[in-house]
This record gives structure tokens, sequence and C-alpha cells, in this order.
């Protein structure tokens, strides 16, 4: 009996231990920080003022969008930040970006987002991501090191504001259009990513995938969290209002970009059968299969003009086996299976949209295609 008793203390202590970690977003909710691994959501004009349905859902922080460009301001954000503070969580905030390359519109646009950021009571010592995308009012096609400038003339004018600039934008402009050790060496630990594995519902995010960035405070790992609608985000790092110059994004120099991946090496998926190179970017003659998995080493590696993940020594793969592609849908796109089928069941993607792509075009029949998931697959013409 004894020795039974024992057993079904252990079982209670491990279940009540299981869901006090199932519930831990909403037993730490608060207006002023939000521990690793937490909640968040993204809201703007296209949300309702209201953020209970989120708090109820798990949340601890919301970013509200308050600005776009120097004409624009959210005009749900005041309401939207004061329910986040009513729900007790950490209400922060973002502008989207029109400045392109310009250091002198990102100035003024800076100076608008500050302006914004208090009219709608954003706290002093919160944070104020910089969105920065390709968008019709924003172009991404400048130089990296004009695009660099301008971003980080942003970012210092936010600094100076006694807000902590964050940046955000995919994974693919921030590897390709920006430099990143330019931003995370004056900003440290400042970036909030996007990268979706997959499109539809995601209630929680597949660690397996993360985007191998140093300096990533936040990823924003689904556009529908739990069904909401809604832009789906985890803390990586711990945040927190910070009225001093020492915050996680500050400039400090003790403070470094720190890797997030949950582990020194990172499990990851093949997408697409990956050739293996070595580090002067020779192709090996060895190659990983489609599907299998693999430990990815540190972040991402530049060789030539081609982005790869070390997976041993002396041994890397492609990055767009891994993580994709990211494409924009030029038409609505149905959704094929490996024998060129449609694939009833998904939902048709909407021209406008992002989706990743693993690997190079391929031949399916007489039509091509490029793969998005595992069996599936869009016709090559609906994606630039």
């Amino acid at each position: 009996m004894k020795f039974k008793h024992l057993k079904l203390l252990a079982l209670i202590s491990t279940l009540t231990a299981a869901v006090s970690m199932s519930f831990a977003g909403l037993a730490q909710a608060s207006t002023t920080s939000a521990s690793s691994r937490s909640y968040g959501v993204d809201v703007s004009s296209y949300q309702p003022t209201s953020t209970t349905k989120y708090s109820k859902a798990g949340a601890q922080f919301v970013i509200v969008k308050v600005s776009e460009g120097t004409s624009y301001r959210n005009p749900n954000a005041k309401a939207q930040v004061a329910s986040a503070k009513a729900n007790k969580l950490l209400p922060m905030a973002y502008h989207f970006a029109n400045f392109g390359s310009s250091s002198s519109r990102a100035k003024s646009e800076a100076d608008y987002a500050i302006a914004s950021a208090k009219a709608v009571s954003l706290p002093a010592g919160s944070y104020l991501a910089c969105d920065w995308e390709t968008s019709s009012g924003n172009s991404t096609s400048g130089s990296r090191s004009a695009n660099t400038s301008a971003i980080i003339a942003f970012m210092k004018k936010v600094k100076a504001a006694g807000y902590q600039p964050l940046l955000y934008s995919g994974s693919y402009l921030l590897n390709n259009a920006i430099n990143m050790s330019a931003v995370t060496s004056t900003y440290p630990n400042s970036l909030w990513v996007a990268y979706y594995t997959s499109s539809g519902r995601i209630d929680a995010p597949d660690f397996s995938y993360f985007p191998s960035m140093n300096g990533v405070i936040i990823w924003q790992f689904t556009e529908n969290w739990k069904g909401l609608n809604v832009d789906g985000n985890i803390s990586v790092l711990p945040l927190s209002i910070s009225s001093s110059s020492s915050s996680s994004s500050s400039s400090s120099p003790s403070k470094t970009p720190a890797s997030q991946a949950p582990v020194s090496k990172t499990k990851k998926k093949i997408m697409s059968k990956s050739y293996v190179y070595t580090s002067a970017g020779k192709k090996t003659g060895a190659y990983k299969s489609a599907y299998t998995y693999v430990y990815v080493i540190g972040g991402i590696v530049k060789i030539g003009s081609n982005n790869y993940y070390k997976i041993g020594t002396n041994q890397y793969i492609k990055i767009n086996n891994v993580d994709g592609t990211a494409r924009k849908l030029v038409h609505n796109a149905w959704t094929y299976n490996s024998k060129g089928k449609r694939v009833k069941s998904v939902a048709t993607l909407k021209k406008g949209k992002q989706v990743f792509t693993y690997g190079g075009k391929r031949k399916i029949g007489k039509k091509t295609y490029y793969r998005i998931n595992v069996g599936r697959y869009i016709k090559a013409g609906n994606v630039k």
C-alpha cells in the first residue's frame, strides 16, 4: 500500500508539473516582462481592439502596429495597448517601414513611430520594432550597405527616445538584404524573425525548424496561431520593459548577440535531396536524402554566393534544401501531390502570400513544380 501510495503521489506530482508548464504563460502574465518561451501575438487594424481572447489562449505579450510611413496610424492601437495592459500582457509596438534604403527617410519615420508610440501610451522602455519587409511602399532592392544603414538609423532614433529597438523581417531578407552582423553588433539580440515551416493553423513552434541565426529575441512562427487568425510569436529570450540603457537590445559592448538554437546542434529536416559540399564549396559526391534529419552546427555559413549549413567536419549542405527559399505567389495556387494530382483538402494558396520552396524546380509529368512541403507541390509559374 505504501508503495502504491508513493506511486500515486509521484503520478500526481508529474501531472501537476505538466499542468503548471502548460499554463505557465497564464500564471506569469505581466505588463512589464515575459519569460523566454512565452507566446505572443502581433496585431494591427485588422484585429479587434480587445486582446482578451489572446490572453485566454495563453499569450503573454502583444505587439501592436502603431504606424506606417509618416502618414498612417493604426486607429485601433490605443485601445489594443490599453487592452493588453488590462489583460496583464506585456505591450510592445511596431512601425511598418516605407523608407527602403534611405537613411534620411528612416529618421523621419522613426520620429513618427516614436510620436505614435507615445500617443497610444506605450510605456517608456518598451520594445518598438521596425518592420522592414517588401511591400508596395517599401523597396528592399537597395544595396545591402544602404539598407543596413537606414535600418540602424531608425533603430538609433528609437533608442535615443527611450525605447528598445527591434528589427522585424523574414529570415530570407535578414540574411540576404541586410548586414546582420552590423545590426547585431550595435543592437545585440534585437531580431524579431519571421519563419513559417508550413501554412495553416499552428499552435506551437517546432524548434527543429528554428532559423539558425544569432541575435534572435522573438520568433514569429505562424500567421494563424491556435486558429485565431493572428500571427503567433514566441520569445526566445526573456522580454522586459527597461528604463535604462542596459537592455537586452542595448548597444552595450558587454552584450553580444546570442545563438538561441535550443541545443548547440540543431536538428533539422531536409526537405529536398541535398548534396554535401566542402568548406571550399566543392561537391563531395555524398548527399542527404529528402525527409531525413541532420544536426546543424551553428548558424548560416556563406561559401561563395551561396548559404550553407555545417553538418559535420568539412561538410556543408545548401540552406535552400532545408529552410527553403521565400517566394511570393503571383497567382492563386493549388497544391499537388508527387503524381501531379491536385490535393483538394488543402485550401487554395492566395496571390500575394509568401511560400517557401525547397530545392529547385522539378518535373512531374510534363509540368514544372516547386516542392512546398512533404509530398506537396505548386506549379512553378505561380511564384516569383
